[in-house]
């Protein structure tokens, strides 16, 4: 986001949501398609801003009893910022985000055809608590275990960051935890507290995997944005 978008970093913000059945971490790169005509005309709105304010806020949906059709949402969501924005023949918009702040619900909205939200910013690490090291040796040994499980080369996978807070969002979208673990890792307030539990879900997953005869294809899809 530009400059002018340090004004996110105070108490509230105004943001269109976009419920899906999926958790955008900051960092993740999401390719995205809409076409329901509410979320049409959110694609519309945000190709009338400024590059740098095509943002909206993704949050996870939470399934409902069977017989109901209302949703529900988690409060706790990530920002998306476009980074591409393309109307195709088929009358869809089709767009790339990447995750960027995390945020609290404080108000919902229903005076647009699309929800909208009043929201607060998630603070991010205090640069005066140190990153335990030891946390992150830990996590990437079990992580090393669990991809070796599944077959992935570590040679192949390339290079992990050296940022511990990308790091762990980097797992989080790499591995395949459900969907509610993956919003509880999202909602966890400080990379120290996500790498303990990346480890300990890693080492859950590591010990059911060893028990196996055979194992899921693990192919993942994500792409982290380092920048």
């Amino acid at each position: 986001m530009h400059d002018d978008a340090e004004a996110l970093n105070g108490p509230l913000l105004r943001l269109p949501l976009f419920p899906l059945p999926a958790v955008l971490v900051p960092g993740l790169v999401m390719p995205l398609v809409l076409f329901e005509p509410k979320y049409l005309q959110l694609a519309q709105n945000l190709n009338e801003n400024d590059p740098a304010d095509r943002y909206f806020g993704i949050v996870k949906t939470i399934p409902n009893l069977a017989g109901t059709s209302e949703i529900s949402i988690n409060t706790t969501g990530t920002i998306a910022q476009v980074q591409s924005l393309d109307f195709d023949d088929d009358n869809q918009w089709e767009m790339v985000v990447v995750g960027g702040r995390r945020f609290r619900i404080l108000e919902l909205h229903q005076d647009m055809p699309y929800l909208t939200a009043d929201v607060e910013l998630l603070p991010e690490d205090d640069p005066a608590i140190p990153i335990s090291e030891n946390s992150i040796i830990e996590v990437l040994s079990s992580f090393d275990n669990y991809r070796e499980l599944l077959g992935v080369s570590l040679e192949e996978n390339g290079n992990l960051p050296d940022d511990p807070q990308t790091l762990s969002y980097l797992i989080t979208a790499a591995a395949m935890f459900s969907l509610d673990e993956r919003q509880l890792l999202l909602e966890t307030i400080s990379t120290n507290q996500r790498l303990k539990q990346l480890k300990k879900i890693l080492d859950r997953e590591v010990s059911l995997l060893s028990k196996l005869r055979c194992y899921p294809t693990y192919e993942p899809d994500y792409k982290i944005s380092l920048n």
